[in-house]
């Protein structure tokens, strides 16, 4: 299993947007050829990371880490009608030796408990409601009931048929589970991965990177409070200086945006965002990895609020960001999915 590395149509993007800014690549491109011509549409579908084969669907998966940190997979899993799919997602997350060896070389675990049964589910209205086999609670603490339980929700909401998800075990709705997280009513997302010390309802989602066997990384989501006027509502900048900050100490996790950045600007314009950072940013110049991780980072805590965003341009002060001998002015493609293996 390999971490798939997409390319895609980004050098196409990089020389027709070189002298327009902030302009959305996309569209340029799509005006490079006629309405009925097969090449553009098949570059497009390339950037886009859609599915050609009508027998697979890319669909996000949630594991673990052996921090216990949730994160987002895409795999491609055989397409079924109707409510198959699902059970097919849930499945490919339950502990069995297969699932194990499928995503064990970056580390990652399935969450969902050894031997646990699928009995029965249902999606009407946005509610899908899961009836799982008692093996569902075969789990030994408060942390992993809580990483269970936000990993089926998460899993199962990436449908757009999905809105909540009600927990059933053997045909009976429980009002709590062993460890007393509340499953009486059905469940939203929400505080995926939370670091924060105590609640709060302004909140915002950022990505820092992860790794188990110091070899390959993985985004992590992390919810982050963040501190408001009382009358102001949390918005983009908020999320770009939580994530600037960089992760809590003693997570595990780490950001490759070098500590003392902070963010002059942001503007979002025709689903590219031009994100102006201050001179520390400059310490990643010489580093080609580095460089595309932060604006990955920077690319997908954005598209937390602005799910069109399609790039990202980095700038220093209001100039272009070089990294070696290639210039950062141009956006960089945002990632369909925060982790993509095969």
């Amino acid at each position: 299993m390999k971490v798939k590395r997409v390319v895609s149509i980004f050098l196409l993007i990089c020389m027709v947007v070189s002298l327009v800014g902030c302009t959305n690549p996309i569209s340029m491109v799509k005006g490079l050829f006629e309405d009925g011509d097969q090449a553009a549409s098949n570059i497009i579908e390339s950037f886009d990371d859609t599915q050609n084969d009508d027998t697979l669907r890319n669909t996000v998966l949630y594991y673990k880490d052996e921090k216990g940190f949730l994160v987002p997979v895409m795999k491609k899993l055989p397409w079924t009608e109707g409510r198959g799919i699902a059970k097919t997602a849930l499945r490919a997350i339950v502990d069995s030796p297969t699932n194990k060896k499928d995503i064990e070389e970056i580390g990652l675990l399935p969450v969902i408990p050894a031997n646990t049964e699928i009995k029965g589910m249902s999606i009407r209205e946005g509610l899908c409601k899961v009836d799982f086999s008692s093996d569902f609670l075969n789990y030994f603490s408060k942390e992993e009931e809580a990483a269970l339980v936000k990993a089926v929700v998460y899993t199962l909401t990436e449908f757009p048929t999905i809105d909540c998800v009600q927990i059933m075990i053997d045909g009976k709705i429980p009002t709590t589970l062993t460890y007393d997280t509340n499953v009486a009513q059905a469940i939203t997302r929400d505080n995926i991965n939370y670091v924060s010390a105590t609640p709060s309802e302004d909140k915002v989602v950022v990505y820092y990177e992860g790794t188990t066997n110091g070899l390959e990384s993985y985004f992590v989501p992390v919810t982050k409070a963040v501190e408001k006027e009382a009358v102001a509502s949390v918005n983009l900048l908020d999320a770009l200086d939580a994530l600037v900050e960089g992760p809590p100490e003693g997570l595990g996790l780490y950001s490759e945006i070098p500590k003392g950045t902070h963010i002059v600007s942001v503007d979002v314009n025709d689903s590219i965002a031009c994100i102006n950072l201050s001179e520390e940013i400059l310490d990643i110049v010489e580093n080609d990895q580095a460089a595309d991780s932060v604006a990955k980072s920077f690319g997908l805590t954005i598209k937390e609020q602005y799910p069109d965003i399609a790039g990202v341009k980095l700038l220093v002060d209001g100039k272009e960001l070089k990294i070696g001998d290639k210039s950062k002015e141009k956006p960089m493609a945002v990632p369909t999915f925060a982790n993509q293996y095969e």
